[in-house]
């Protein structure tokens, strides 16, 4: 037997594979489970290319994007010229984190969550590619990988639950401290009366429109009724519009949802019931404020999947 083909042979036959697989970084790139869908690890946190998106594995039917908390500006990316440009959603990050924590402390169960760790400067998560990345392959593949973690997450969810829940957590300046809760719905359509917003909106028209299909209720109830999310948040001290005490953002700012909400929920078809969570800066400006509310979210959040049945595979 040829010298050199030997020496292969016994290199071949040493090498532990398994061991050197799993020393392996996770990345986007994961081997796919006996259903076709990416073999992600509850708990394991996945990123994706240079670490400019992170994405944290869950087991609940809740899926939270964080465009625009990222402070990572690589010389590799160019600042972007179009769309906002150095104004990022000061804390959101570390907000999301502080939520995750909340759930393991109080539920001990793990949301979905992807984070955009690139500073707004670099990458809008929250846009079209062309606006969120420019022409710069690097952005580029970071915006892609961004949603593509939204998309694998969202697929496990509805894979395993049927349905889930999709929040797109930020953070926003307006000088009222409200949480501002967008369904694709602008100001004009909340200020109608609770009749006319059920007889003049499609249900199809909103990023709630699959919790309407599954449901007798109401538009009007589902986005500011007792049950609402933002009664839920309301219940515990946290003026949120539209709510059932706040039921139109009237006369102030108001963030009704962006790109993110119409692509990622049921307003472009599947099973993800979205809404867009804007956290005023008082939630967000100390360790204590952004612990205190998580610990509110969290509750928020495990009532209305009780309360709309989405914990039942």
């Amino acid at each position: 037997m040829n010298s050199c083909f030997s020496l292969l042979l016994l290199i071949l036959l040493s090498t532990d594979f398994t061991r050197l697989a799993a020393s392996q970084p996770q990345t986007a790139a994961c081997a796919a489970n006996e259903k076709g869908r990416p073999a992600f690890v509850v708990g394991q946190t996945y990123f994706g290319t240079s670490e400019y998106i992170e994405y944290l594995a869950g087991d609940l039917p809740v899926v939270i994007s964080v465009p625009h908390g990222g402070h990572l500006e690589p010389p590799e990316i160019p600042d972007r010229e179009l769309g906002t440009n150095g104004r990022y959603d000061v804390l959101s990050q570390e907000l999301a984190r502080d939520i995750i924590d909340a759930f393991h402390r109080k539920s001990g169960r793990t949301p979905h969550v992807i984070i955009n760790r690139l500073h707004r400067n670099k990458l809008d998560a929250n846009r079209e590619s062309a606006d969120a990345a420019g022409d710069n392959p690097h952005a580029l593949q970071a915006w892609e990988e961004f949603h593509q973690f939204i998309g694998d997450a969202s697929k496990e969810v509805t894979a395993t639950y049927g349905r889930g829940l999709y929040i797109d957590l930020h953070g926003h300046r307006h000088n009222q401290q409200f949480i501002e809760l967008g369904y694709l719905l602008v100001t004009g359509q909340l200020s109608l009366s609770d009749q006319q917003l059920d007889s003049t909106v499609q249900p199809s028209e909103t990023s709630v429109g699959l919790l309407l299909h599954d449901r007798t209720a109401s538009l009007s109830t589902c986005i500011r009724g007792n049950e609402s999310f933002g009664a839920l948040l309301e219940k515990h001290g946290y003026a949120s519009v539209p709510s059932n005490y706040r039921p139109s953002p009237t006369g102030k700012q108001y963030f009704s949802g962006g790109y993110n909400l119409e692509r990622h929920s049921s307003f472009s078809g599947g099973r993800m019931c979205g809404i867009q969570v804007e956290t005023p800066m008082s939630v967000r400006e100390s360790t204590e404020q952004r612990k205190k509310f998580a610990e509110v979210f969290e509750e928020a959040v495990m009532e209305f999947l009780k309360e709309n049945g989405f914990l039942q595979p």
